[in-house]
């Protein structure tokens, strides 16, 4: 017994006779170059603060999760933290010094997007056609009282016609742990896709009438009480129309029972525990969502839906230059009825494209896909344009490039669909090679040779650039 209290008693006091070199206080961060963004917002994004008790060997890597978390912010150009390590080496009390480069935070952008999913859709299947094009422009304001909140305005116009209209507010309260979201979306086009066909969509078009119509409002609470870990609530309404051609001819199961209109309300949650390093292009961390999204809460009668969908990726690095990922990502339908066509969609769409398979849709109930990558990082280097440039944000560009090889593979259960369509209730398998460009901290341009299970290969170009 008395040995047993004396190792409680050891364990419980070790702290205590620490010596003075394994921990350090923090006695205060200050901060430079901050000119319109808040304070809080700054120290809220870092994983310690003023008074906080670190250990020696933790220190570096608490300070290089802070940057990453400030330059995810998308606030920042450049951002630096700065000590003195005589201090660190001596433990005792640390003072830091964030000096941040503030980005350019307004981007009244002119809209030219493609209405097809891919670049590659639009210039082989659609011959480059102009028609199928949106213009319009774009306000994109970002910390727009200086706290990370986001005001989007925006319109185009040729194959749709849209306006939109968002603002995001991520610290409602004093701890900054409570954010809100609303959005208005309004959206009408003169063709559209009614079908999916020998995995092809099909559309239907009326150069004398808008043939779809959509407007949808939604508002969504979360909480984010710890950096990485986030909850969301979401409520929305959407009512769609389309035209009598497509909902009694073409496809009496676009909406379900020959209807040309469809309203519902939809609820939804969603967890997100995400420890990425850069988000749009990550080179070690773990990513993982979850959540849930009912639509239709029997007040119109129009729509009966149950989704769960879940989602998770790990960036491991490895020696000097490489990092090896995968990731699993999938839906499952809880009510296994019927679904209106735009809501049966699975592979294809969004972020749950496989390499290989630009050219193809899969619809399904059901989806699953897994992903395994490596990438080599080839050089990285720093261009100053100087006085090309005027605005300060912009002058100077971080510049990576990367090789990169990966494997997708992935299935769609789909009960309903069409039996031409034979990729549903497959497995596909897909492989592809090509170079990486990321730009600033997290713009990202590729082009790639791919390769799927249908012996098809082709160069692809892939953009993700964060406006």
């Amino acid at each position: 017994m008395k040995i047993f209290l004396l190792a409680a008693f050891t364990l419980l006091c070790l702290p205590c006779w620490a010596g003075p070199g394994d921990s350090l206080t923090v006695e205060e961060v200050y901060l430079v170059g901050h000119k319109k963004t808040r304070p809080r917002v700054v120290y809220r994004e870092m994983t310690f603060g003023r008074g906080d008790r670190l250990a020696v060997a933790d220190f570096e890597q608490e300070v290089a999760r802070s940057y990453n978390n400030l330059m995810n912010t998308g606030l920042f150009a450049s951002a630096t933290v700065t000590y003195d390590t005589a201090q660190l080496m001596d433990g005792g009390q640390m003072t830091l010094i964030v000096s941040m480069r503030e980005t350019w935070y307004i981007y009244p952008v002119p809209v030219f997007s493609l209405a097809d999913r891919n670049f590659n859709v639009w210039w082989n299947e659609q011959d480059r056609s102009l028609d199928r094009v949106n213009v319009g422009g774009k306000l994109n304001y970002y910390n727009f009282t200086g706290q990370r909140d986001r005001l989007k305005l925006g319109f185009t116009t040729g194959y749709t016609r849209s306006l939109q209209a968002s603002y995001g507010f991520p610290y409602l309260n004093r701890s900054g742990s409570i954010g809100m979201d609303v959005s208005f979306n309004y959206l009408r086009r003169r063709e559209q896709n009614y079908l999916t066909r020998n995995n092809r969509q099909e559309f239907y078009s009326d150069p004398n009438n808008f043939v779809y119509r959509r407007s949808s409002a939604e508002v969504s609470l979360s909480y984010r009480r710890r950096i990485y870990v986030s909850h969301s609530v979401s409520f929305g309404w959407r009512h769609s129309e389309i035209a009598d051609t497509i909902g009694q001819v073409l496809n009496p199961d676009f909406f379900g029972g020959g209807r040309t209109d469809q309203r519902y309300v939809r609820l939804g949650y969603d967890f997100t525990n995400d420890r990425r390093d850069v988000r749009n292009y990550p080179w070690k961390g773990t990513y993982l969502s979850a959540g849930i999204a009912k639509e239709g809460l029997g007040i119109y009668g129009e729509r009966d839906g149950l989704e769960v969908h879940g989602d998770y990726r790990r960036f491991v690095p490895f020696g000097k230059r490489y990092s090896l990922n995968y990731s699993l990502a999938g839906k499952y339908s809880l009510i296994r009825t019927r679904q209106p066509f735009l809501e049966n969609r699975a592979i294809g769409f969004g972020s749950n494209g496989l390499i290989g398979y630009q050219f193809y849709v899969v619809d399904g109930l059901d989806m699953l896909i897994w992903r395994l990558g490596v990438r080599r990082e080839l050089f990285e280097t720093k261009l100053d344009l100087g006085k090309l440039v005027f605005i300060d944000a912009f002058r100077y560009i971080p510049l990576r490039m990367l090789f990169s090889l990966q494997f997708n593979q992935g299935i769609a259960n789909a009960p309903f669909v069409d039996g031409s369509n034979r990729l549903n209730n497959i497995l596909l398998t897909g492989v592809g090679a090509g170079l990486d460009v990321v730009l600033y901290y997290d713009m990202v341009a590729g082009v790639q040779y791919n390769r799927n299970h249908l012996g098809e290969g082709g160069v692809y170009l892939n953009l993700n650039l964060s406006f």
